[in-house]
């Protein structure tokens, strides 16, 4: 199975001192579940959906393998609100984006992460409900994690740790733990 892994610097892992970020932690996962996989981390910084739409297609052709599943996962929505990108732009660009990857391959949606500063975590959280709708509709698995890693200690901790908005790498780790208790995730990845 190839993995394509896209996002903005929480999927790139800056912060994370091992440099793995929640991608690379999955990826150590899946090896020990006895999931074959090449991994791409094709994480941006400052990368929101209305970019993001117009470089995932050429970046997963180029990686893409003759007989092999293919599997696109998707995190976006921080730096849209850091970005100040618009509400309804970041939605018609998830919602053309996801609608193109979904008739390439499979595809998953992880949510946005919190941040520290309380106005952008309010916004973010707007967002992550938005787009768990649009993701429902288009029959897309998401992965909700704002709240449960604001209500953790130790992406909580790992977040005053590193610079507020990215995580330490205990709080990737906690995000890749998260991601890998949810069932539309395991069973995207082929686990039981």
């Amino acid at each position: 199975m190839v993995i394509c892994y896209f996002g903005d610097s929480l999927t790139l892992g800056v912060g994370d001192e091992a440099g793995m970020g929640w991608p690379g932690r999955l990826g150590v996962a899946l090896r020990r579940e006895g999931v074959e996989a090449t991994a791409y981390n094709l994480g941006v910084r400052r990368d929101a959906t209305v970019r993001m739409q117009h470089r995932w297609r050429a970046e997963t052709m180029v990686r893409r393998m003759e007989n092999t599943p293919l599997r696109l996962v998707f995190n976006f929505g921080v730096a849209d609100v850091f970005n100040n990108i618009g509400t309804e732009e970041s939605l018609g660009a998830a919602v053309a984006m996801l609608t193109r990857a979904k008739a390439e391959a499979e595809v998953l949606v992880i949510g946005p992460t919190p941040v520290n500063d309380r106005n952008k975590r309010e916004a973010i959280a707007g967002l992550s409900r938005l787009f768990q709708s649009m993701c429902q509709r288009l029959d897309i698995p998401f992965v909700p994690a704002i709240d449960a890693m604001h209500r953790s200690f130790v992406y909580g901790q790992a977040l005053n740790d590193g610079d507020g908005v990215h995580p330490a790498g205990a709080g990737y780790a906690d995000l890749a733990e998260h991601i890998l208790k949810h069932d539309a995730a395991r069973a995207f990845f082929g686990l039981k």
